[in-house]
């Protein structure tokens, strides 16, 4: 906690500053890039050194914990007992959570034996893991377009507060 709260979000920010990125922009972004590191790179590692399935179960694994444990821990932490949350933010990142399921369970349908062994294997084209990426460069780009989006959506593209979203 301390690295991250000395170091990381420090640094995010000159980087957020410098390139001119908004707050919420840089944290579902640069932030989670950055607090997602050791899970890309343990994954790396067992998949090219230990030739494991680690990787899936450890990204899967983390993710159910960073949903429920994390977000009741950040109302626990909180000094009122509560938070106060944007209603678009919650939406987009609810909506987009799970396409992401849904993207990995379309993706991790496929399996089928390999020679010499008689377990089935999960396998993923490159396509479809152009499809995960392409995902998360959707939820970049609506990020960075929310207050687009929010007026897309919206019946007369009235502001945010107007329609009750802030």
């Amino acid at each position: 906690a301390v690295v991250t709260e000395e170091r990381f979000v420090p640094a995010l920010n000159v980087v957020a500053d410098y390139f001119k990125i908004p707050n919420d922009i840089a944290g579902a972004t640069l932030m989670a890039a950055g607090a997602s590191s050791p899970e890309l790179f343990s994954s790396i590692l067992a998949l090219f050194v230990t030739h494991s399935a680690l990787g899936l179960g450890t990204i899967v694994g983390s993710e159910v914990f960073n949903q429920l444990i994390i977000c009741a821990g950040a109302v626990y932490a909180s000094k009122t007992g509560s938070l106060q949350l944007d209603r678009a933010i919650v939406i987009r990142e609810v909506f987009f959570y799970g396409l992401a399921v849904a993207l990995l369970y379309i993706t991790l349908r496929d399996s089928q034996p390999v020679a010499d062994d008689d377990e089935n294997h999960i396998f993923i084209s490159f396509a479809e893991a152009c499809v995960l990426f392409g995902g998360y460069v959707l939820y970049v780009i609506v990020c960075a377009n929310m207050d687009f989006v929010v007026g897309l959506v919206t019946a007369s593209g009235r502001s945010l507060r107007d329609n009750g979203f802030a």
